[in-house]
């Protein structure tokens, strides 16, 4: 009996691969009216993937499906989504080493290409503060202003108009220097550039007195002193040269006799180096030291000169140096710079 039955399942298993060679549509779970190429075709065609683009071309969701019953699905897991995280991403940048470190130089450091560091706390540093020289085009002097003080009120301008004015600077000894006016019409300011009619220009060291004398309509004079003018150092341009003109007495003491500049002095020689710092460096220059003997001036022409050596950075043979002497009111240092 057992044997019957198992012969009957192997002949049943064998009819059904046969028709199956034979009609392949036949199998459990495919469609019988469709032809065989066609349901293959069906099949994979449902087993691809299709992709659809968005309007800007990038693709979007993927739909994976399948058909023909529990034999046909596609089965799979979703692999977990992983999104690398930097905890440091804000401050990353700021870690980073700074490369403009490593091109870094010393504020101590001088290259051979530069006449003076950048730092200020150098004597080569041009210093406006210590300038002792206008920048002006020489002496002003308010001659309406003096007018109003001399008659003790302010005047109109039809007033003043009608006064007559002059404008005497006399020098120590009391000698006129320079003289300037006229009939009426005092003028609100006057520039003098401190040379007079005969060539001679105002000396540094030496005091100077301004009068104003004024004449009413009616003939009332007035007269009053201005100020004192006393400069320890006065810039003047010649023919030859720019000269700069320096007080003795405060380089080299009261007497004019020491041989080193003085500490008093050096503001007053800073001065004048700053000034050639700004607008003639490079040019040559020279020393020129009228003191008692032609010995002391040539101490004091060479400690000058080595001052402005190590000031202006220049080479030794850039700066000449001359003496020669003088009486005590004309004794003075000058420094004439070649520009000429």
């Amino acid at each position: 009996m057992t044997r019957t039955i198992l012969a009957l399942a192997f002949s049943l298993t064998l009819t059904a691969a046969a028709a199956a060679q034979q009609n392949p549509a036949a199998l459990p779970g495919m469609d019988s009216g469709a032809s065989a190429p066609a349901a293959q075709a069906s099949q994979a065609q449902a087993a691809q993937p299709s992709a659809v683009t968005n309007a800007q071309g990038m693709p979007t969701e993927v739909t994976i499906t399948g058909a023909g019953g529990s034999a046909a699905k596609v089965g799979g897991q979703k692999p977990p989504l992983a999104i690398t995280v930097d905890p440091f991403a804000t401050i990353r940048d700021d870690l980073k080493p700074d490369p403009s470190l490593l091109l870094a130089v010393s504020p101590l450091t001088v290259s051979w290409q530069k006449t003076h560091p950048d730092f200020l706390d150098n004597q080569r540093v041009v210093e406006p503060w210590r300038t002792s020289f206008g920048r002006g085009p020489g002496i002003v002097f308010g001659v309406r202003k003096e007018l109003d003080r001399a008659v003790g009120r302010h005047l109109s301008g039809q007033e003043a108009a009608h006064y007559g004015w002059t404008l005497t600077v006399a020098d120590e000894a009391g000698r006129v220097f320079y003289r300037s006016g006229g009939p009426d019409s005092p003028p609100a300011e006057i520039v003098w550039s401190g040379e007079n009619e005969d060539g001679e220009w105002i000396r540094a060291g030496h005091s100077y007195s301004a009068v104003y004398s004024f004449t009413a309509p009616d003939g009332s004079p007035y007269t009053i002193a201005g100020d004192p003018l006393l400069f320890h150092g006065i810039v003047h341009q010649e023919a030859t040269g720019l000269y700069i003109s320096l007080d003795s007495e405060a380089l080299f003491g009261l007497d004019k006799s020491a041989q080193s500049l003085q500490t008093g002095g050096l503001d007053l020689l800073r001065s004048a180096a700053d000034l050639i710092k700004r607008d003639y460096s490079g040019i040559p220059m020279s020393v020129r030291v009228y003191a008692a003997t032609g010995s002391l001036g040539q101490s004091q022409a060479s400690a000058v000169a080595a001052y402005l050596q190590r000031e202006l950075m220049t080479p030794p043979d850039n700066i000449g140096e001359e003496s020669s002497a003088a009486p005590f009111a004309d004794q003075r240092v000058e420094i004439v710079v070649l520009n000429r």
